[in-house]
């Protein structure tokens, strides 16, 4: 099977431990110099939205807090829900108050203390968040411009 014939959504790594940058960097390598230029720009904008959302990506791989892990799922859950519409992406206008209206229906009562912290952490991390979700956009962009270089010879 050639390098070609799968296709990686490198944006997906940013739920893991795994560099999406690293992964469209490693893409972009085999490309020849005038088209490893017009990638550039795109890779670079992802580098820095990632760099941007690093406190909250952290938030959501820690294995260590049982509050993080749960804020980390919920974010997971609502991210599936609300945003990642497969092919397309639904953005709210404040991504922030949409988690925290996603939370609040949640199984969890709004005087439950867990609901407190969570809130109160998605709150302190409102950058962050919009950063992860405009760098899960500008990865899926660029590994799509990505893709065209590739299948053009």
């Amino acid at each position: 099977m050639k390098d070609t014939d799968v296709t990686l959504d490198y944006e997906y790594a940013l739920f893991t431990q795994e560099d999406p940058i690293k992964l469209l960097k490693s893409g972009a390598s085999k490309l020849s110099i005038p088209k490893k230029f017009k990638i550039a720009p795109h890779i670079r904008r992802a580098e820095a939205l990632v760099r941007k959302c690093e406190k909250f990506r952290n938030i959501i791989l820690d294995e260590t807090s049982l509050s993080n892990i749960s804020l980390g799922y919920m974010f997971c859950s609502y991210f599936g829900e609300k945003i990642d519409k497969h092919q397309f992406l639904a953005i709210p206008r404040s991504i922030t108050t949409d988690f925290i209206r996603y939370l609040s229906i949640s199984e969890f009562r709004k005087d439950d203390k867990y609901m407190k912290k969570a809130t109160s952490l998605v709150i302190a991390h409102s950058d962050s968040i919009d950063a992860f979700v405009k760098a899960f956009m500008s990865i899926r962009y660029a590994q799509g411009e990505l893709d065209k270089l590739q299948s053009l010879k």
